[in-house]
């Protein structure tokens, strides 16, 4: 396989292995099969790096989903300022957070 690229050297291992033969006799094939083993390999090729492309687009889907849930809920929080100070309280505090200056936003 000298002179041959990476990806040309790995399309030629992927035509061997799918050929079925070793190496010596894949050497022996016509041409004619030996483009036949490689155009099947080249599918296999394709067909692999398609399916990792989804894998990963649903591995980032999934992960962007998992990142949204573990956001802390707080719709339900009342916001109150003091002064240039923001916070979110929870409702049962808004009376003592008013009693020590805060006011509702």
């Amino acid at each position: 396989m000298a002179g041959l690229n990476k990806e040309q050297k790995a399309l030629k291992s992927k035509a061997i292995e799918l050929s079925g033969v070793s190496s010596q006799e894949f050497a022996k094939l016509t041409s004619e099969q030996q483009a036949e083993h490689m155009t099947k390999a080249q599918e296999a090729i394709d067909a692999a790096t398609e399916e990792a492309k989804l894998l990963a687009a649903e591995q980032a889907t999934a992960a962007a989903a998992a990142k949204e849930q573990a956001k802390p809920k707080d719709d339900h929080l009342v916001k109150m300022a003091k002064g240039e100070d923001l916070l979110s309280v929870h409702p049962s505090c808004v009376a003592d957070h008013k009693r020590l200056g805060w006011t509702e936003v």
